[in-house]
C-alpha cells in the first residue's frame, strides 16, 4: 500500500515492546509479546475505526526488529527510521492481579541527523494525509525546536492537527502553529500545574481549557477520569457524558478516545459527532483487555448513547 492511500498520520516519538507475564486459567506463567507506545495504540484503535493509519517514528536494534515483526498480526502499516538506539522493551508482571513493572530499558537517544530523518519522513508522509496526529513523549527524546518546527510546517500546509500531548511539547507544537482538535486529559493538566489536582471541579478545567485555547487549540476535549468530558469548540461550551461501563482494563481508553477524534475529523463530521465517536472510541477500549482495541461493532452503538451537550451556551 502506498502512503498516498493512508487516511491519518501517526507521529510516535517513542514505541516500544511490552514483555507480560500472567497467571492462566491453569495456574500457569503466560507470556504476552506486543508492541507498546501511545502512538501504536492510537494507531490500532484508528484501523478498529475504519481508517488506514500510518505509523511514523523511530525503531532500532534487535527489539525494535521484533517490534516490526510483531506489526503484522495487527496489519499494521508503518513508516520508520532506523536509528542506532534499541527499542525500548517494559517487562511486566501481573500474576498477581497488579501490574508490576520488574525491567524496563533506557529509552532512545537520537543523533542530530537521525532526528532529522524522522522530520523528514514523518512531514512527507505527513503531506499526503489529510490529518497528522502528534503524540507526546514522557522523556525529551525529540527536541521541542522539533515539535514548533513541526506545528509551523504542518500549518503552513494546510495539514489537520489533532494533538494529545501535554506540558512543554505541547506549547511549543502551538507556538508553530494552531492545533485544530486537542485532546488531554486532567491528569496530564495536574502534571503541568495547570490544574490544582486531577477531577478538579468544572470551572477550574474551564478556566484551563480557555488557556489553551488561547495559546492556539482551535477546539479541545478535557477527558477527566470518571467525570464528563468537557469540550470546546470555538466559544461554545459542552459536556460529554458516555455510558457508565464495568472496564476490563481502564488503560488506554484516552488514547482511544484520541484516535475517534482524530476519525470525526478527517470524516469532516460536525463537533458534536466528533466528541461523540472520541467518547464512544474510549469507552469502547475499557471492555476488553489490549490497548486500542474494540469489539466489532460495538463504537456505533456506544457513541448513540453518548450525551453532548451545551454547557452554559456560548461564550460572552
Amino acid at each position: 500500500m502506498g502512503h498516498e492511500q493512508h487516511t491519518v498520520t501517526v507521529f510516535a516519538p517513542v514505541l516500544y515492546l511490552t514483555v507480560t507475564v500472567e497467571r492462566s486459567s491453569a495456574d500457569e506463567d503466560e507470556i504476552h509479546i506486543h508492541p507498546g507506545g501511545q502512538g501504536f495504540w492510537i494507531a490500532r484503535m484508528l484501523k478498529h475505526l475504519g481508517e488506514r493509519p500510518l505509523l511514523c517514528g523511530p525503531v532500532g536494534g534487535e527489539s525494535g526488529r521484533v517490534f516490526l515483526g510483531l506489526l503484522s498480526q495487527f496489519g499494521m502499516d508503518v513508516s520508520t527510521i532506523d536509528i542506532a538506539d534499541s527499542t525500548p522493551t517494559i517487562i511486566h508482571d501481573r500474576r498477581s492481579g497488579d501490574r508490576e513493572m520488574i525491567a524496563s530499558s533506557p529509552n532512545i537517544k537520537l543523533a542530530r541527523h537521525e532526528s532529522d530523518d524522522v522530520y523528514g519522513r514523518l512531514f512527507d508522509r505527513a503531506l499526503a494525509a489529510p490529518v497528522c496526529v502528534v503524540t507526546g513523549q514522557s522523556e525529551q527524546t525529540f527536541s521541542l525546536g522539533f515539535y514548533k518546527r513541526l506545528g509551523h510546517d504542518l500549518a503552513s500546509t494546510e495539514v489537520k492537527v489533532v494533538a494529545d500531548l501535554h506540558g512543554p511539547e505541547l506549547r511549543s507544537l502551538m507556538e508553530g502553529g494552531p492545533v485544530d482538535l486537542l485532546k488531554v486529559s486532567d491528569e496530564d493538566l495536574e502534571k503541568d500545574g495547570t490544574l490544582s489536582h486531577a477531577g478538579a471541579d468544572a470551572d477550574e478545567a474551564l478556566l484551563a481549557m480557555d488557556e489553551l485555547i488561547d495559546a492556539g487549540a482551535k477546539a479541545m476535549v478535557l477527558s477527566r477520569q470518571n467525570q464528563p468530558a468537557l469540550a470546546r469548540s470555538g466559544r461554545e461550551l459542552f459536556r460529554a457524558i458516555s455510558p457508565e461501563l464495568d472496564p476490563a482494563d481502564h488503560r488506554g481508553a484516552g488514547d482511544s478516545m484520541t484516535a475517534g477524534l482524530a476519525a470525526g475529523v478527517r470524516r469532516e463530521l460536525d463537533f458534536i459527532e466528533t466528541v461523540r465517536l472520541g467518547c464512544a472510541a474510549g469507552a469502547a477500549n475499557v471492555t476488553r483487555h489490549g490497548l486500542g482495541s474494540a469489539a466489532e461493532g460495538l463504537i456505533p452503538g456506544l457513541a448513540e448513547r453518548t450525551q453532548v451537550e451545551p454547557l452554559g451556551g456560548v461564550l460572552a
